[in-house]
């Protein structure tokens, strides 16, 4: 989807120096942009080198206001940021159309926002509950009563256990696990046995959070379990304590 320069100026909070009628198309690199991309330089020095590459327009800081480009620059206090939102916005534009694959389950009581894509081979359970524009990729697997907030992306073979919440706008990686139990266990000094301490609680993962690849996020143990923003990865994620 091709916006203006003045349009995408507007949308992440920047002036426009130059011709603010040429479109963009996509976000790329310094080293890889070519006619239709756009690109950012965050600091003075790469400014020039932006300048003289093939992007249709430069993403910069205060430091390229009184400069001559011959292609339109976007000034912004944080060029780098700008740059994520712009990339999310044309992202969020080439998204899936709304849809349920016919291989996918979804039972009568599930309940789906406009704009919901569902992929091949889904397994929703009883009484799930997805937002607006959220796409459900391929071999998810989600337990009964899941909430799935709007705008968020789950790639393929995730698995959510019954009862979790997501909130809007999460990214959640091919292969996670979310809502699993603990590992938690209790040991009885007499035998020396251990017995699996009871979790059920749940798991909440808020708004703009992003879950890697693989990752696991277990439920509490015994209250329920929030992941606020930032980025959950595979390594050191995973409780190895009962959380009460």
């Amino acid at each position: 989807m091709k916006r203006s320069v003045r349009e995408l100026a507007e949308l992440i909070d920047a002036r426009v120096m130059g011709d603010g009628t040429v479109e963009v198309s996509r976000v790329a690199s310094l080293q890889s942009a070519a006619v239709g991309d756009l690109i950012f330089a965050e600091e003075e020095k790469n400014f020039a080198l932006a300048s003289q590459s093939l992007a249709s327009a430069v993403i910069a800081g205060e430091f390229a206001a009184g400069s001559t480009s011959s292609r339109p620059v976007l000034i912004c206090a944080q060029p780098r940021l700008a740059f994520a939102r712009a990339a999310r916005l044309f992202r969020a534009a080439g998204h899936h159309e709304a849809g349920v694959h016919p291989t996918a389950i979804v039972p009568s009581s599930v309940r789906a926002g406009t704009g919901v894509n569902v992929g091949a081979y889904v397994v929703l359970g009883q009484g799930v509950q997805i937002g607006d524009n959220t796409r459900i990729g391929a071999g998810c697997v989600m337990g009964a009563n899941v909430v799935i907030g709007r705008d968020c992306e789950l790639y393929p073979n995730v698995t959510v256990y019954s009862g979790v919440r997501i909130g809007d706008r999460a990214v959640v990686h091919a292969g996670a696990v979310l809502g699993s139990d603990g590992f938690g266990y209790v040991r009885d000094e007499k035998t020396g046995r251990y017995e699996k301490f009871p979790q059920i609680g749940g798991l909440e993962i808020e708004d703009d959070v992003e879950v890697g690849a693989n990752a696991t996020v277990d439920r509490g143990a015994l209250h329920r379990f929030r992941r606020t923003p930032r980025r959950i990865e595979r390594d050191g994620q995973r409780p190895r304590q009962h959380r009460t």
